[in-house]
C-alpha cells in the first residue's frame, strides 16, 4: 500500500512539472513549521502556575512552572536589584523576549502559505503554455498531445490549494493561541510586577 502511495506521488510529480517539486518542498516546511509550533505551544504553558505562587516560591530549589514562568523567574533572581522601576524593566525585558519567542514561525508559516497557491499558479501556467505549444506543433486534432500540458496546471492548481487552504486555517488558529498566551503572560507580568514592588517594600520594612 505505502509503496503504491510513494509511486502515485511519484507520478503525481512528473505529471504536474517542475513546479511540483518547490511546491512539494514548501509544503514539508509547512506542516514541519505548524507540527512544531504546536508543540512549542503545549510544552509553553504546560505546569502554568498562578502569580502568588510563583513569587512565594521563586528561588526554591523543589519550585516547577511553566517554561515561560521558569526562564522569567530564573533570570530575574540572577538580575533583581531590589529597585522598583529597575525590577520592572528587567521583568520587562524578560517577558518581551518570551512573547517573541511565541510569536517565532508565525510570520514564516503565513509566507509559506501564501506562496504555496502562487506555486500552484505558475504550474498552471507553464501547463498552459505547454498546451499551447502543442497545439500549436500539432493542431487540435489529437487530444492526447494536450493532456500532458492540461494534467500539469490541473495538478499544480490542485496541489497547492490543497496544501495552502488547511494551512491557512491551522495559521488562524495558531495565532489566536498565540494571542491568548501573549495576553495571559502580560496580565501576569503585570500581577508580577505589582507583587514585587509589594515584596521590595517589605523587605526593605
Amino acid at each position: 500500500m505505502l509503496l503504491d502511495l510513494f509511486d502515485r506521488t511519484i507520478e503525481h510529480l512528473e505529471t504536474g512539472g517542475f513546479v511540483m517539486y518547490p511546491l512539494l518542498a514548501v509544503s514539508l516546511v509547512m506542516f514541519f513549521l505548524v507540527v512544531k509550533k504546536f508543540v512549542e505551544m503545549r510544552d509553553f504553558t504546560r505546569g502554568d502556575r498562578p502569580i502568588l505562587e510563583c513569587l512565594q516560591s521563586m528561588g526554591k530549589p523543589q519550585f516547577m512552572a511553566a517554561p515561560w514562568q521558569m526562564e522569567i523567574i530564573r533570570e530575574f533572581i540572577s538580575k533583581r536589584t531590589f529597585d522598583d522601576d529597575l525590577d520592572r524593566s528587567i521583568l520587562e525585558v524578560l517577558k518581551l523576549r518570551q512573547e517573541r519567542f511565541v510569536h517565532s514561525s508565525i510570520k514564516s508559516i503565513a509566507i509559506l502559505a501564501g506562496v504555496a497557491p502562487l506555486l500552484g499558479l505558475l504550474g498552471t501556467v507553464t501547463g498552459m503554455i505547454t498546451t499551447f505549444k502543442v497545439i500549436t506543433d500539432v493542431g487540435t486534432g489529437d487530444p492526447t498531445m494536450m493532456a500532458g500540458g492540461i494534467s500539469e496546471a490541473l495538478l499544480t492548481t490542485q496541489f497547492g490549494l490543497m496544501t495552502a487552504v488547511p494551512i491557512m486555517l491551522l495559521h488562524h488558529f495558531l495565532e489566536r493561541q498565540v494571542d491568548k498566551i501573549v495576553n495571559d503572560m502580560q496580565e501576569k507580568g503585570t500581577a508580577f510586577a505589582v507583587a514585587l514592588v509589594k515584596q521590595n517594600r517589605v523587605s526593605e520594612g
